[in-house]
């Protein structure tokens, strides 16, 4: 299965996640404050970007990167 940027945005975060698993590829990681994990992937040739609240164990957003130069926020 392959996907657009617009189509993978309609799907709720339970499902993003899942397509993440099934699909994606970790590529880097960074942590802020020590309770708050920046991850991104690769997946259906774009990119996406999760935020996972470590505290609450909770996702907080998963969403696709609009301007790649984010990238450089992650160390290699």
């Amino acid at each position: 299965m392959r996907l657009t940027k617009a189509e993978f945005c309609i799907f709720n975060t339970k499902s993003k996640l899942k397509l993440l698993k099934k699909d994606g590829k970790l590529l880097r990681q960074r942590r802020a404050r020590d309770n708050i994990v920046f991850s991104i992937y690769s997946i259906y040739q774009f990119h996406i970007e999760t935020i996972l609240d470590v505290a609450e164990m909770k996702t907080v957003s998963v969403n696709p990167i609009m301007n790649e130069d984010v990238l450089t926020l992650y160390p290699p």
